[in-house]
């Protein structure tokens, strides 16, 4: 009866095993949700909006097929239908009923976040010329491109969409299938591999005895020996009032009783050891998921950041690449595509100087470098702002900060302001990243003075020194710009002059926008610009003006009886403290360069 106790617990055993086993294999469903969609029409962008992308929970898988090169990029789905404009394109739908895909094509997006404000006229314009190659567009939080075909794996929440494209003028890819992980419940599976353990177990010990059983009982048995005659035994001593010890069961039974603790201490072990592996290896256990922060987070009704960190990281390096090589090359339309404005204006001059004159040292670099300062403007309409400020770990090189601007949503982000701050400031508190700030405007009342005047009453300040209105608005150190360029020098340089000649300054404004960005306790950090003239003339019949260095080049004069008219500009960052604590107008950082220079 042994081995037969012990084949069917082996059989038993080997069925709840596989059983278990072909739960999570064979006889589990598909482990993902799949919906496919197909495209026949010429349309060059596809949308996938963030409520089809989060129809079902967990992780979306994009599967992608074209003819040609693919591009897929998701961001928020305004930024997407902002930069989309009134360009065609196919909407895909998800029915959760038969969980398939619908495409529709879309001919015009009704939306009020595709218009952008001209800076220059003040009048709004609307995106309807045909999109561009959507690769590398700042909008995008992340993309992706492949050849023919591209398989992403993305976890995005609502807010996002997708958006797929092959170069923004051949069709999108024809074939879309997405799907999301299955999570399968098997709870079963486990109490049948572990009871099936433990059946195999016994069974073994089944065996085990039977066998030992078998071989004390096999073969014949020799017939005993006479019996001897039986010795008188002296009489035994019996202690009186001891405790006999228990004796020891002897026979089949010991070995009964001993085979039986012995399985049950091996099925106590299992047992205690198993519950935990049960619970760990094939329970369902929900994939946990990061808690956000309220500082990760902005508020429901809080309005969006123009860029995330990620993407001004992305920036940052795109600008830092251009400017490197556009400086080394004298390259203008490089530069042109991420620079505007002042910092424009400055190096291309320095360009034109080089080219006249090799021995004039190149503009200031970018270095490339962590982003100390990360403030974006809280907006979903355009032109958008960012402020940033760029350092290495080098003391000795000076963080840079830089204005970025993007007036339309196709448009990159251009640098109107790059400067290099001065060193011991400092600098104000400012909102994290991921709150952003507000941009005011310029004729503002709540500061010590109003930001679109601030430009000129500094300029007023370096043509008239303590004897200018504005002198007691602005701190006076650090300033290294009114150490290099105030007063003091310039009655340096009327002095210098031979008295056939004389020298004269004015100013103005320059032709950079004035930005006003709000800090903590109601302070603004205020980026503007202003140029200021030198001009330079004989005083006497016959005498002549000998210009050098970058005036020279940049004008090409070697001696004039005219005059010459430099026209130098500058970046200047503020930091203006709000009216209600007063205080005094702090010059953060600057620039200076030869922008002009030409005859009378």
């Amino acid at each position: 009866m042994r081995f037969v106790f012990a084949i069917v617990a082996f059989v038993i055993a080997a069925g709840m095993i596989a059983y278990g086993i072909a739960q999570r294999t064979v006889l589990a469903p598909d482990d993902r949700v799949v919906a496919v969609a197909e495209f026949d029409s010429t349309t060059a962008f596809t949308v996938v909006d963030g409520s089809v992308l989060a129809a079902n929970p967990g992780q979306q898988r994009l599967d992608l097929a074209g003819t040609g090169p693919i591009f897929a990029a998701y961001a928020r789905t305004a930024d997407i239908q902002a930069w989309l404009g009134d360009t065609p394109y196919n909407e895909v739908g998800y029915d959760v009923q038969s969980g398939r895909l619908d495409t529709t094509v879309v001919t015009n997006t009704d939306t009020n976040t595709d218009t952008a404000t001209d800076t220059a006229t003040g009048e709004a314009s609307t995106a309807t010329t045909p999109a561009p190659n959507p690769a590398g567009s700042d909008l995008w939080l992340e993309e992706r491109t492949g050849e023919s075909q591209l398989r992403w794996t993305v976890d995005l929440p609502s807010e996002l969409s997708l958006i797929i494209a092959s170069d923004g003028a051949a069709p999108a890819p024809s074939a879309l299938r997405l799907s999301w992980p299955v999570v399968h419940s098997t709870p079963w599976a486990g109490p049948l591999i572990i009871g099936g353990g433990v059946l195999l177990i016994i069974g073994l010990i089944l065996y085990v005895w039977g066998l030992v059983h078998m071989r004390r009982t096999r073969g014949p048995r020799r017939k005993a020996p006479p019996k001897m005659p039986r010795l008188p035994q002296p009489p035994k001593y019996k202690p009186q009032n001891v405790l006999e010890p228990a004796t020891t069961a002897k026979g089949r039974r010991s070995a009964r009783r001993v085979g039986a603790l012995a399985g049950g201490l091996i099925l106590t072990t299992l047992a205690l050891s198993g519950c935990s592996a049960v619970d760990d290896l094939f329970a369902d256990q929900p994939v946990p998921s990061p808690s956000p922060s309220s500082t990760d987070v902005p508020l429901d009704d809080a309005l969006p950041v123009a860029v995330t960190v990620s993407q001004l990281d992305r920036i940052i390096d795109d600008v830092v690449a251009v400017s490197t090589d556009a400086d080394a090359n004298r390259n203008g339309d490089l530069l042109a595509s991420r620079f505007a404005g002042p910092a424009l204006e400055e190096r291309l001059a320095n360009y034109a100087e080089r080219g006249a004159d090799g021995a004039i040292a190149p503009p200031e670099a970018i270095a490339a470098g962590k982003i100390k300062v990360d403030l974006p403007e809280a907006t979903d309409t355009w032109p958008r702002t960012v402020f940033a400020v760029v350092g290495t770990e080098d003391p000795a090189v000076a963080p840079v900060a830089l204005v970025l601007m993007q007036q339309t949503p196709r448009d990159k982000y251009l640098v109107n302001y790059a400067v290099k701050l001065q060193p011991g400031i400092e600098f104000p508190a400012v909102a994290p990243p991921t709150v952003g700030t507000a941009s005011l405007p310029g004729d503002a009342k709540f500061f010590v003075t109003q930001p679109d005047q601030v430009g000129a009453q500094y300029a007023d300040i370096l043509l008239n020194g303590e004897a200018s209105a504005s002198f007691p608005l602005f701190q006076a150190d650090p300033d290294g710009l009114r150490t290099q360029v105030g007063v003091d020098y310039k009655n340096g340089q009327r002095a210098a002059l031979p008295t056939t000649a004389s020298i004269e300054y004015a100013n103005g404004p320059g032709s950079g926008p004035v930005v006003t960005l709000a800090t903590n306790e109601v302070g603004a950090i205020i980026a503007t610009s202003i140029v200021e003239t030198e001009t330079v003339k004989p005083v006497e019949t016959g005498a002549t003006v000998s210009p050098t260095g970058a005036v020279k080049a940049l004008s090409g004069l070697t001696s004039t009886e005219k005059g010459v008219v430099s026209t130098y500009g500058y970046q200047l960052l503020f930091f203006v403290p709000p009216a209600i604590d007063g205080g005094q107008v702090q010059l953060l950082g600057y620039a200076q360069a030869l922008i002009s220079a030409k005859e009378l």
